[in-house]
């Protein structure tokens, strides 16, 4: 078991893996938590928001989303130590950005009702009534698929077959978010920003080292 273990996850992603998508939730209920419920909020919708329909088939997306982001991040980060580090650096650094704006711009999407007995309508209103309208910008689903499509384009062996599928995920992903109601068109590309913003803090100006020096002194310290 213990073999498997280190196979999956081994030692040294399994601080970076904790912590990044732990900071998904902490991000989130944080703010949540500060803000009051009667906080004046700002609509950020776009009339072209308003023309896009509601397609209930897309919550099967938005919620594979979240199984893209935890295999991709594992298997990003078992690649190399390097790549682990900066990978998860990024998607720390991003969220605490989104917190930032979950903070000073608190933003609320109105859901649209949905009709119809079908399974792909009940997951759009559970998804609706389990996620709170709130923090829309930037977007965490977007900037989350975002760093998993470009994690892919980091990995020492590229597979051009991978990444692309990657890509083409994470753009239906993009989609989801507008088709179950969930954001706004705005909180797309505002998600890819602070990612990129995150990946340059992380690798560029070698914020990754930060964790690279935390993860191999707790390993030591065991």
């Amino acid at each position: 078991m213990k073999k498997l273990l280190d196979t999956i996850v081994p030692k040294f992603t399994r601080l970076p893996l904790f912590l990044v998508l732990s900071s998904n939730f902490i991000v989130y209920y944080l703010t949540l938590f500060l803000l009051p419920e009667n906080i004046n909020r700002y609509n950020l919708s776009l009339s072209i928001d308003e023309q896009i329909p509601t397609i209930p088939f897309f919550v099967l997306i938005y919620v594979l989303a979240f199984v893209q982001w935890v295999a991709s991040y594992v298997f990003h980060s078992r690649d190399n130590e390097l790549t682990c580090y900066k990978v998860t650096t990024a998607g720390i650094i991003a969220k605490l950005i989104c917190l930032i704006f979950f903070i000073a711009l608190p933003t609320v999407i109105t859901i649209p009702e949905v009709t119809g007995n079908g399974f792909f309508e009940w997951g759009t209103r559970f998804i609706h009534s389990a996620d709170r309208p709130y923090n829309l910008f930037p977007s965490i689903h977007c900037l989350e698929s975002w760093l998993c499509f470009r994690g892919a384009m980091m990995l020492k062996n590229k597979n051009y077959y991978y990444i692309t599928s990657q890509g083409i995920f994470t753009i239906l992903v993009f989609a989801s978010t507008i088709f179950i109601k969930q954001h706004f068109i705005v909180d797309i590309p505002a998600g890819i920003l602070v990612c990129e913003i995150g990946l340059f803090l992380s690798r560029r100006a070698k914020g990754y080292r930060i964790m690279e020096k935390i993860n191999r002194f707790v390993i030591k310290s065991k």
